[in-house]
């Protein structure tokens, strides 16, 4: 395989995994998935090991014809899903003929198929020229793919004019990824029609045109597709760093106050927050051991930290909590707006002081060593 089928190869497979829980929940999210998935099953039909081994245990095309059905219902799976974003709410669904249509041309090029015993390509059974039942069964199956294709990339261009701007983009990647799938089938169109009505003229495909076109495709898709989450996966990936860099705090606090654990369950947000809270609650215990510093500095409140935890473990400190903690405040009556600026200034603050924990930790450790 090339590295741009490997490119292709994971790609699809990535996309497809992560889409997974989505399309569980929705249609439109399973019809993506769907499209996604059998693309990539397609293109481990076009491995040339997979197609090797299949010759040899069937003796026939099988591997082709499972490339080409599964690259059906990849395109078939795209358009329905193009369809739903793009129908008005409440609007009678337009995508009811995809599935009987899709399943119109499967029959064909199976019975084509079969009818030549097990061939596609082949002329008397081996590998070699493509026959001419081999270009007709091509003409039908690129021009399911062509139409799909293109009746996928007018939805998208039409979505994208009173899209938001975000997944506007995404449109316009969407449909430009399947004018180059377009393209890409509708070379081979081309030369099969060519070689069908000239045959003298033995055209050729175009392996640099047909190669750029399909990466196009396949990439493009599966930005254009998912270019709407990638603010939501970045807020993801820093929630899930920040939960890292607190858990050497929280757990310091958690390991003195075991009841100050509320679970860890829920989203990664929800994981988040409940992590503030409870380093919060262990901090308020600890200003009964030793009054906290007045002031909201990250090393000097890491130093009473870790001051108070060795205190604490000693036995010492027998008073009331002190009541507050420094810090700033997290909590209280305000709008969705306000509460979450706090809470995201009170995370970027505790950061700071588990840092200066774990950096005065590793200090003390290199002493001790």
């Amino acid at each position: 395989m090339s590295v741009a089928d490997w490119i292709v190869l994971v790609s699809l497979w990535g996309i497809s995994a992560w889409r997974l829980p989505a399309a569980l929940r929705s249609h439109r999210h399973r019809m993506l998935w769907g499209a996604f998935t059998a693309l990539a099953v397609s293109r481990v039909f076009s491995a040339n090991p997979v197609v090797e081994w299949m010759i040899g245990w069937t003796g026939g095309e099988w591997a082709t014809l499972f490339r080409h059905l599964s690259g059906l219902l990849s395109a078939a799976s795209l358009l329905a899903f193009v369809e739903s974003i793009t129908r008005g709410a409440g609007g009678r669904s337009r995508a009811r003929w995809i599935w009987p249509a899709a399943a119109v041309v499967t029959s064909v090029l199976v019975a084509m198929f079969w009818a030549r015993g097990a061939r596609i390509y082949w002329v008397e059974g081996q590998p070699g020229e493509t026959a001419t039942a081999g270009r007709i069964y091509l003409l039908v199956f690129d021009a399911w793919l062509i139409y799909c294709l293109g009746a996928a990339g007018v939805l998208f261009a039409r979505f994208a004019r009173t899209a938001p701007k975000l997944l506007k983009i995404g449109m316009i990647v969407s449909a430009i990824s399947m004018a180059a799938g377009v393209i890409n089938r509708g070379h081979v169109m081309v030369v099969n029609l060519a070689d069908l009505i000239v045959p003298q003229w033995q055209a050729t495909e175009s392996g640099l045109l047909h190669g750029i076109t399909f990466v196009i495709t396949v990439v493009g898709i599966c930005v254009g597709t998912s270019i709407s989450k990638f603010p939501a996966l970045i807020t993801n990936v820093k929630q899930r760093a920040t939960l890292r860099d607190l858990r050497p705090l929280w757990a310091a606090l958690v390991e003195r106050y075991p009841a100050v654990a509320l679970g860890m369950t829920g989203s990664v947000q929800t994981r988040l927050y409940r992590r503030a809270v409870e380093i919060g609650d262990g901090m308020l215990l600890l200003t009964a051991v030793i009054p906290p510093p007045t002031d909201g500095d990250p090393d000097r409140v890491a130093a009473w930290v870790a001051d108070a935890l060795e205190t604490a473990a000693a036995g010492g400190g027998s008073s009331q909590p002190y009541g507050t903690i420094p810090g700033p405040a997290s909590r209280g009556d305000n709008n969705d707006g306000q509460a979450d600026d706090e809470m995201s200034k009170e995370l970027q603050w505790l950061r700071q002081v588990a840092a200066a924990y774990k950096k005065r930790g590793a200090a003390s450790g290199a002493r001790v060593s």
